[in-house]
């Protein structure tokens, strides 16, 4: 495990690190209209699935992925979500609330002095409104706008490897997803750190270098192992 001050970068998924996607989601399918006798939290659950399918057709903006998948996903559960509800739900990433713990853990790894970064399939501008929630700084910011691909893909770590001229192994990665964050940068090469908020099962195809239950939990396992 690399100590956060020996690493070049630390970086960070942010929908499901540092944004409460699942949470902020739910409370903008709750808000549809013509959604309202929908088994929300099955329709939430497959919405995830058809979303990478939407990536995986071509690039679009993120929010534009929203929309679309909301839309198809309510068509397979016998619904037709409007345009209007659809960009409601796309516009409702600027709501959704940063976990509790992300603020105060993000403000004291700033005192370690490792440059931070954020990879993320948003676009900039949502991207940007988070951050601002989050109340940290962050060195750099890689986007599906800016590499137009999106995430397992590795061009957002091609992009902070080049723009950072940095190699995979000098990289600390924090993140909630196997299939988004861990399992692309394990692959590559960088050392990996899997918060587990929501209990998954452990894949037996890919080996985080560390997981933790929160940013709370990491936090205090840094205090004991790397205190210096």
């Amino acid at each position: 495990m690399i100590h956060p001050r020996d690493a070049a970068v630390i970086s960070f998924d942010c929908y499901g690190t540092l944004i409460d996607w699942q949470s902020g989601a739910r409370a903008a399918v709750d808000a549809i209209p013509e959604l309202a006798d929908i088994d929300k939290a099955a329709l939430i659950a497959r919405r995830l699935e058809v979303e990478l399918e939407v990536e995986h057709e071509r690039y679009r903006p993120y929010d534009d992925v929203l929309a679309i998948s909301i839309q198809r996903t309510g068509l397979e559960f016998g619904v037709s979500v409007g345009d209007a509800s659809a960009r409601f739900f796309a516009d409702s990433i600027r709501d959704w609330p940063p976990f509790q713990d992300a603020g105060g853990f993000l403000k004291r790894l700033a005192t370690v002095g490792t440059p931070m970064a954020i990879l993320s399939n948003v676009t900039r501008a949502s991207l940007g409104v988070s951050v601002r929630k989050l109340g940290a700084s962050f060195d750099q910011l890689v986007t599906a706008e800016d590499v137009r691909s999106y995430k397992p893909d590795h061009d957002h770590w091609g992009e902070l490897y080049r723009t950072r001229q940095i190699e995979a192994k000098q990289q600390l990665h924090i993140a909630g997803s196997i299939a988004h964050d861990i399992r692309p940068a394990t692959e590559l090469g960088a050392t990996t750190v899997w918060v587990r908020r929501a209990h998954e099962p452990i894949p037996d195809d890919v080996t985080p270098d560390l997981i933790v239950q929160s940013l709370a939990e990491l936090g205090d396992y840094w205090r004991l192992h790397y205190s210096r």
